[in-house]
């Protein structure tokens, strides 16, 4: 009996907030677009603020929500997931309040003037409709087991499966940093590559470079990290590590 391959699946690590350019939300958009045009599926770290909910949003809008999954740490639902943290406050009374007023018409909490339409208790379906919006979630113990069971998914992937980091914070340095160890280290063999939109990342490749020529970084990990400016041209990229390394792993 013949088993359906694993989706393609690229792992995007960004910030949970936009940053103060819009070419940072233009490539995150742009970016979902190129994922679902070559069916490639998402794994991300489940916010649904900043680059985060906006990669996530246009791809679910694209190709419907299993194209997404989202892994996020407990203690940063309320941070990276408000949504998720207000519907686990639903279930006394007047607690539904705490939703914005589009998602207490949308789930029956209000009718379409506003008022209240006694319905209480509706915490499963505002949990499906945000499923809706931004694809399915594991909500995991802590960060590691955040950027491991992402590390897993992206693994278990079909060819082209890898791992990119939009533009981003401390978090986001922290995911790339720990995926490019793990890939020293033998943990997986997928590629990882930066979008370097307007430069962001310039900065931390020439310090690989600078520890290459201290020999602090080997040679050959040189290649670890690719530098993508182009949207277009990520899922591509990581294809063609993806084939060069079967290849020297003698899988194909």
């Amino acid at each position: 009996m013949n088993s359906t391959p694993n989706p393609t699946r690229i792992c995007v690590f960004c910030g949970s907030s936009p940053g103060s350019s819009p070419s940072h939300v233009d490539a995150a958009r742009a970016l979902a677009q190129s994922l679902h045009s070559q069916s490639v599926h998402l794994v991300y770290g489940g916010g649904t603020t900043g680059l985060m909910g906006e990669v996530a949003r246009t791809l679910v809008k694209l190709g419907g929500k299993n194209a997404v999954t989202g892994v996020i740490p407990s203690s940063l639902l309320g941070q990276e997931r408000p949504g998720e943290a207000q519907i686990k406050s639903l279930g006394g009374k007047g607690k539904e309040k705490k939703l914005p007023g589009n998602w207490r018409r949308r789930i029956g909490l209000t009718d379409s003037t506003g008022e209240a339409s006694g319905k209480t208790n509706q915490s499963e379906t505002a949990r499906l409709l945000l499923d809706e919006e931004y694809g399915h979630v594991l909500i995991v113990e802590d960060l590691h087991a955040r950027k491991k069971k992402m590390m897993e998914l992206v693994r278990e992937g079909g060819p082209g499966s890898g791992f990119v980091a939009l533009s981003g914070g401390i978090g986001t340095i922290d995911e790339l940093f720990e995926v490019m160890s793990w890939n020293q280290m033998g943990v997986h063999s997928k590629g990882v590559c930066v979008l370097n939109v307007d430069g962001f990342w310039d900065g931390v490749l020439d310090w690989i470079e600078k520890a290459i020529e201290e020999a602090f970084v080997r040679e050959k990990g040189r290649p670890i990290l690719g530098n993508v400016r182009d949207v277009a041209e990520i899922v591509r990229w990581l294809r063609v590590y993806d084939e060069r390394t079967n290849r020297e792993l003698g899988k194909s």
